[in-house]
């Protein structure tokens, strides 16, 4: 997992060339801009998708994995709580859905909690838990980019 601003995108680079693109993308006007939906940029291997939704209590939230996909969450607008744990020690509660690559887990009070603000992004690698949509204190609505990488 990486936490860092919008502004270090180019310490990123070497972290192989889908995910340098997905970083690039966040800095385009016309990605930051657009209505909420799903764009492919390189069909199922990279793609993002804006969304805008009120964020919910942090103990209401299930930590989610995928397997196949390596996530950028890039907050546009408002402030977001995402959970964060190891996948070790954590109970399975809605198994693998290979069509859709998410699992999710029991919610685990002992998570780490990353608060972003606009113009951050968090990137949460293949079988890492993560929990977004979580409020940092009150609820908020949130403007944001998840940009989808495929791994495998």
């Amino acid at each position: 997992m990486i936490v860092d601003q919008l502004d270090n995108v180019s310490l990123y680079g070497g972290l192989g060339r889908r995910i340098a693109a997905g970083l690039a993308m966040l800095n385009e006007d016309s990605a930051r801009k657009a209505a909420p939906g799903r764009y492919e940029a390189e069909g199922k291997d990279l793609f993002y998708i804006v969304d805008e939704y009120q964020t919910k209590p942090f103990e209401e939230g299930r930590p989610e994995i995928h397997r196949k996909y390596l996530d950028i969450q890039y907050i546009i607008s408002g402030t977001e709580c995402i959970g964060y744990a190891p996948l070790e020690g954590l109970q399975e509660q809605t198994p693998y859905d290979d069509e859709k690559d998410i699992a999710f887990y029991k919610y685990a009070p002992a998570m780490s909690r990353l608060v972003l603000k606009p113009g951050m992004f968090a990137i949460f690698w293949p079988n890492e838990p993560h929990m977004p949509g979580r409020s940092a204190g009150k609820a908020e609505t949130i403007k944001k980019i998840v940009v989808k990488i495929r791994m495998t």
